[in-house]
């Protein structure tokens, strides 16, 4: 790294998004600022979504996910040793079982994390989901069938873990089987939850078969069973896409 960049100043824009021509700005302050200042924007899934319409940021930048906190970041918070060839394989660490537990019941998002309290949790799943469902669907996409969209949402929240077969949800929103798809697909990008889809040799019957549907935040799971597996879930997927 070239030391006099490292030891330039970094801006931090939050919630850059919000600004109406926040793209076309971007764009003057790098070109401009760029070889003087380190550039840091952070934002929510709102960003991931606007992101893949229209990039003229194009080689700008380097995009990275904010996972919740899961059982590595409590065991260790330390950051890897960037010389060793492999970094995100460590040995096993005991945690404190009150952070464990903390985990388990109130998710990894920080909020709740941290508070540890089971009425402010419940509140904040509340809210998260109004906020996702109202708010960032009409904010970003055209559908218009918000109480459709809604009830989908409540069904999904309730089959962590399930194999998703499309023409029987299909058949309880009373929509399309492609109109499934594509609200499904919406509420993955808004990072509601994930999707896993079974391996095959034969790529096209792997992408054929239906795939299993995952939440992102695990502590609004009833059943521990689903809980467990969805849990499970969420730490591989932040280690693949970290």
């Amino acid at each position: 790294m070239d030391i006099a960049k490292a030891m330039s100043p970094t801006v931090l824009f939050d919630e850059l998004h919000k600004f109406a021509k926040w793209k076309q700005f971007l764009k003057g302050f790098f070109d401009t600022q760029g070889a003087q200042v380190r550039i840091l924007i952070t934002g929510s899934s709102r960003m991931e979504v606007y992101r893949r319409g229209g990039d003229n940021l194009m080689g700008r930048y380097f995009p990275y996910r904010m996972h919740p906190f899961t059982v590595a970041e409590v065991a260790w918070q330390d950051p890897p040793d960037p010389d060793r060839i492999i970094r995100i394989i460590r040995k096993p660490r005991p945690i404190p079982d009150g952070d464990f537990s903390a985990l388990w019941s109130h998710g990894g998002y920080p909020e709740p994390f941290v508070r540890r309290d089971v009425r402010f949790s419940r509140r904040w799943r509340a809210l998260r989901v109004q906020q996702l469902l109202r708010e960032d669907v009409r904010d970003m996409t055209r559908i218009q069938e918000l109480g459709q969209l809604e009830t989908l949402a409540t069904i999904l929240s309730s089959r962590s873990g399930q194999q998703l077969v499309y023409s029987n949800l299909a058949a309880e929103i009373k929509a399309s089987v492609d109109t499934i798809r594509r609200w499904i697909a919406t509420l993955c990008h808004l990072h509601m939850g994930f999707l896993v889809r079974p391996w095959f040799r034969n790529v096209s019957r792997s992408l054929r078969k239906e795939p299993k549907w995952y939440l992102r935040d695990w502590s609004g799971i009833d059943e521990p069973g689903p809980r467990a597996e969805t849990f499970v879930a969420c730490h591989l997927l932040k280690a693949v896409e970290g």
